[in-house]
């Protein structure tokens, strides 16, 4: 993502990505990586069950996200999504555009 984040910033839309680690551990990757967009905490899952991307027990027995990508419109509205059970398998962020490239 952070390869086409100009792209993405250019069709209107902002990334977002979002995990069970706690807040300090998500800065630290976010520092790590020199990434320029935010990476949330949701260590009690309460964003990631209300968009049912649970995967229980796929943090080595502890209950994380699986692998998802959601547009959402301005509204809030899911206009798009990308589950997958394999973690090593990810969107490509040129399908994210093409994505982006249809909301109105």
């Amino acid at each position: 993502m952070q390869s086409h984040l100009n792209d993405i910033h250019g069709a209107g839309a902002e990334v977002l990505a979002i995990s069970v680690d706690p807040v300090e551990a998500s800065q630290q990757l976010a520092a790590d990586l020199k990434l320029a967009y935010v990476l949330l905490s949701d260590p009690e899952l309460k964003v990631i069950d209300a968009y049912g991307v649970r995967h229980p027990g796929g943090g080595g027995g502890k209950d994380i996200a699986r692998p998802a990508t959601f547009i959402l419109d301005r509204d809030g509205v899911v206009r798009w999504r990308d589950l997958t059970e394999n973690y090593r398998v990810r969107v490509r962020p040129e399908r994210i555009l093409e994505e982006l490239a249809k909301i109105p």
